[in-house]
């Protein structure tokens, strides 16, 4: 498997683990395992009055604080596309998401934009970090990031079954 394809699996894994109906109870081991033990995820948001905000999460602070926002509730985030791009042992994807309450995607509820850094230490690619942010009023994505499929767009199957 090439650098693009297993990185393109890591992210469907991603998304595979935090999906599902209430009550699912996400791999958390597993999604551990696919960042570094260093990594932060930062969640992006603006205020009230339009001032940006960022949440910044250790990884393993990253289940609690994901289990207490969706509160019992259904979610079901999944890949648009993705841009990847591959340099050496370091590579960087943009990954376009939607998020729905329902597996048949009637209730929508945002769409967004994961920033994703990786790193190869020589065996596989493991996440450095991860930013992100929501489309708003006033901020919507470039047509690029919405779903039409560029040349380098790949979409794989998850690495492993977690769900």
């Amino acid at each position: 498997m090439g650098a693009r394809e297993e990185i393109g699996s890591i992210i469907a894994e991603l998304y595979s683990i935090i999906s599902g109906p209430v009550g699912h109870q996400p791999n958390w081991r597993r999604e551990a395992e696919l960042f570094l033990p260093t990594a932060y995820m930062i969640r992006t948001s603006v205020d009230e009055e339009g001032v940006p905000q960022a949440t910044r999460l250790h990884v393993s602070e990253y289940p609690k604080n994901f289990t207490k926002l969706m509160a019992g509730r259904s979610f079901y985030e999944l890949e648009v596309q993705n841009i990847i791009e591959v340099f050496g042992n370091i590579a960087h994807a943009f990954s376009t998401y939607e998020a729905w309450e329902d597996a048949e995607k009637t209730k929508f509820v945002k769409r967004g934009i994961n920033s994703i850094q990786f790193y190869n230490d020589g065996q596989s690619w493991r996440i450095v970090s991860m930013i992100w942010d929501d489309e708003r009023p006033g901020l919507v994505m470039d047509g690029r990031y919405r779903g039409a499929t560029p040349e380098n767009s790949f979409k794989p199957k998850p690495l492993r079954g977690s769900a």
